[in-house]
């Protein structure tokens, strides 16, 4: 990986803490996720094998129902943590791939 690629995935990695510890104190209308979520996809198509598209995918359809809610506090309150997991899962790989790249 080049440095560029080590620089992206370093400010992914702090983008996904920000993001994970933050998504229960933020309002729902935020739109900063959103953007975190699309460099996220962009870090997915360039560096195959390093997360799971899956998770990516999953967390992306929770950031955008919490965006655009239409249900009640409860499944809100469910649907934040999953994503919370998904940006932990997202996290650890993020790490190990820095650590590997040191």
């Amino acid at each position: 990986m080049s440095n560029i690629g080590i620089l992206f995935t370093f400010s992914l990695l702090m983008g996904t803490i920000w993001l994970g510890l933050s998504r229960f104190q933020m309002r729902l209308e935020s739109s900063w996720p959103l953007v975190y979520y699309l460099f996220l996809v962009i870090y997915l198509n360039q560096h195959e094998l390093v997360l799971n598209p899956y998770v990516v995918y999953v967390a992306v359809i929770c950031a955008l129902f919490v965006r655009f809610e239409f249900m009640n506090e409860r499944v809100i309150f469910f649907v934040r943590i999953l994503e919370v997991a998904a940006l932990a899962h997202i996290g650890y790989c993020l790490l190990t791939v820095l650590l590997k790249a040191f």
